[in-house]
């Protein structure tokens, strides 16, 4: 974790001991709380969570993850807008959704007096706390550029004010164009603020301070599948004493045989014990193997390893280059046949690399017993990674590789962007080849090794 981010988990750590404080939590609302994730009940929305990033107005990120919730009323009414504005060539581009209290409170202490107009008073609450209100402006559905506005976001100054009458005429038309869509939908704008709206149903919800881990990922519209008629396809290599692990872990499958044969009371029994690293042949990658205080393999929600799931192909690529990384052009060319990545699915890389299986120098790119410093195969690369991780919000990484990151790497980027956000990785998956790019749901089930930093997986693909 770098000193930045350290500094602002210490500082949302002190904040949370004043969670307690926080105004009627509960009180008042008649009800429940259903917060989803805005990209997944509109995709074409697209994120750009400034305070998951230095780039706001704090000069810090507060925000753990690059999400953005709104009660599932809000999220439609926001899909609604979308659609008005995307007949005048125009695309929502969200700052900022759902905000737990505290971060509302770190908000206010920071802001100057004078200009606490443009921040919510913590001890009456704010609608983002309820999950009422949307940060946001537009995008060019041509180019996919944000456009100019007459102000910027978190400007506090008299050009962000829905009045304003400077800037240029073509930033006040989109302006007043996206508020008149967003009122259509059922919001209305913020007096001090052309960015922000709020849902008109807003006093109906409570005041929350639920951080952003604990809300479940949102999974895309799902595909339907009849389990009658679906086939399934085994993505797992068996574990025995051929199964590859890492090169320097310290030794690997291991099967003694405890019983075989007749019991005393004549019955056939058989029973055996194993041993393994949890690291090795096809297996789960829990989030704590590169994040501190992150989940473990018993901790990973079902709703990560149960999941629609498209499959990326760059086996091509990778015969040509054994340490080919995954690049954010191979993402957005997928997305160019397909449509963007769906929020809370797996994206599975197809490198080609299962049919070496369980040859080590052929997989590994190097047989060397212990040595790690000469690996040779294909995986996610960092930007890639980021982009899926932070930018779609996806909930699971996997590949037909030893490792989320590329052979010769000593630092493991990959890993690292995953697990900060607590998604789950697998590794040495296998018969990825026929695959479709899209449609079919993915089936991981881990052993549940309480604590456990990575586990054997039993994972297996679903095809209507």
């Amino acid at each position: 974790m770098s000193r930045r981010a350290s500094a602002a988990a210490t500082l949302l750590a002190f904040v949370s001991l004043l969670a307690a404080s926080a105004p009627g939590l509960a009180k008042g609302s008649t009800r429940r709380s259903d917060l989803v994730e805005i990209v997944a009940i509109d995709p074409t929305i697209h994120l750009d969570i400034r305070y998951a990033t230095p780039k706001n107005f704090t000069g810090r990120a507060v925000y753990t993850e690059a999400r953005a919730f709104l009660q599932r009323p809000a999220a439609e009414a926001l899909a609604r807008a979308s659609a008005i504005l995307k007949d005048k060539g125009y695309g929502l581009l969200v700052f900022d959704g759902y905000r737990p209290w505290r971060v509302t409170k770190i908000f206010w202490d920071i802001t100057p007096p004078e200009k606490h107009t443009f921040v919510a008073d913590p001890s009456k609450g704010s609608k983002h706390n309820r999950g009422c209100a949307v940060d946001l402006s537009l995008y060019d559905l041509k180019t996919g550029a944000a456009v100019e506005m007459p102000s910027d976001y978190d400007e506090m100054s008299e050009s962000a004010y829905p009045t304003y009458a400077g800037g240029t005429k073509e930033q006040r038309d989109r302006r007043d164009l996206l508020r008149d869509a967003m009122e259509q939908a059922g919001f209305f704008v913020y007096v001090y603020e052309w960015w922000h709206f709020d849902f008109k149903d807003w006093l109906e919800y409570p005041i929350m301070d639920t951080p952003f881990a604990e809300i479940a990922r949102s999974a895309p519209i799902r595909p339907p599948i009849d389990l009658s008629q679906a086939r399934v396809v085994d993505l797992t290599h068996a574990f025995d004493a051929s199964t590859l692990y890492w090169p320097n872990a310290p030794g690997g499958f291991e099967l003694t045989r405890l019983a075989f044969g007749p019991s005393p009371a004549g019955f056939f029994y058989a029973a055996n014990a194993f041993r393994a690293p949890e690291h090795g042949g096809t297996h789960l990658d829990a989030p704590i193997h590169f994040a501190e205080g992150k989940a473990t393999v018993d901790k990973v929600p079902p709703s990560s390893l149960v999941l629609p799931m498209v499959v990326i192909d760059v086996s091509a690529n990778a015969a040509a280059d054994a340490d080919y990384r995954l690049t954010e052009a191979d993402v957005k060319a997928w997305e160019e046949r397909h449509g963007r990545v769906p929020p809370g699915c797996a994206v599975i890389l197809r490198t080609g690399w299962a049919s070496r299986w369980p040859d080590r120098k052929r997989t590994f790119g190097d047989d060397t017993p212990g040595e790690t410093k000469h690996l040779h195969f294909p995986a996610f690369g960092a930007e890639a990674a980021r982009l899926l991780v932070e930018g779609r919000s996806v909930a699971l990484l996997g590949l037909d590789t030893p490792s989320l990151d590329h052979g010769p790497s000593a630092d493991f980027p990959v890993h690292r962007i995953a697990a900060a956000a607590n998604v789950p990785g697998l590794e040495n998956l296998a018969s990825l080849d026929g695959l479709p790019e899209t449609g079919a749901w993915l089936v991981a089930l881990p052993m549940m090794i309480a604590g456990g930093s990575g586990a054997p997986v039993r994972a297996m693909v679903l095809i209507p």
